[in-house]
């Protein structure tokens, strides 16, 4: 399906800006946002910016407009019928995202609202939760104001990056996605059990084993972007990114 709407968006580029606005405002409504892998379809429009099929800005402005009124559609439901809202079927159904997303706001509260929307699994109910805590209107408005700007960029960024290189040949480019996507997992990885290592210190809790996962992880990363470095793909990268820029 998502190789089905990027085809058409490709072959009917008249219509692309609709069609992001529309899954990038799917993508952020509560509950539909579990349902439908939306992020998977950003960056695969990213693709198309950066083999330069769309243009960037356009792509961007539409994203940001769909993402923002969807959060913001999210939140005014679960502040004017929060006690409904409880008592959805699909929101039992879903109870343990729905505590997990819970506690990540109760714990970060307005910047949990911000960071929020860069992680998959709170992103489409976060909002929906500021709205039955009844945080105030406008502080959210300006914060899904503020965040969506940077979420847009940073959601097309990694499918732009694959789109740029297409430019190269086969055997270059399809290193430089692996290596790109080693540096990526872990990346995360190493940014999960630091996250661990950091809420065990405050907890006065600190395990050698998270520490030394925590480092390893990291020493990978760099391990990996050093042998890039000194490799005689590391021209490629400053093509690459000489692509990319060149589709702002």
């Amino acid at each position: 399906m998502n190789e089905s709407i990027l085809t058409f968006i490709e072959q009917n580029a008249q219509w692309a800006a609709l069609i992001i606005f529309i899954i990038a405002f799917m993508e952020s409504v509560a509950i539909v946002g579990l349902l439908i892998p939306g992020w998977l379809l950003l960056v695969g429009v990213g693709t198309l910016v950066g083999a330069d099929v769309l243009d960037f800005y356009s792509v961007v402005i539409a994203a940001y407009l769909g993402a923002v009124i969807g959060e913001y559609l999210s939140f005014l439901v679960g502040y004017h019928y929060h006690e409904k809202v409880l008592r959805w079927r699909f929101v039992a159904k879903h109870q343990k995202i729905i505590d997990k997303s819970h506690e990540f706001f109760a714990k970060h509260g307005i910047s949990g609202v911000f960071l929020g929307r860069f992680f998959g699994p709170t992103r489409a109910v976060v909002p929906l939760l500021a709205g039955i805590s009844e945080m105030p209107q406008k502080t959210f408005f300006w914060v899904n104001i503020i965040s969506g700007i940077i979420w847009a960029p940073v959601y097309l960024t990694p499918g732009i990056l694959v789109g740029a290189a297409v430019t190269l040949d086969d055997d270059a480019r399809n290193f430089l996605l692996f290596v790109i996507g080693m540096i990526t997992i872990f990346s995360i990885v190493a940014w999960n059990y630091s996250q661990s290592l950091v809420k065990q210190i405050r907890e006065n809790k600190t395990e050698v084993v998270t520490a030394m996962k925590a480092g390893l992880a990291w020493a990978i990363v760099l391990t990996i972007v050093i042998v890039l470095i000194n490799s005689n793909y590391w021209p490629l990268v400053g093509q690459i990114v000489d692509v990319v820029i060149s589709r702002f």
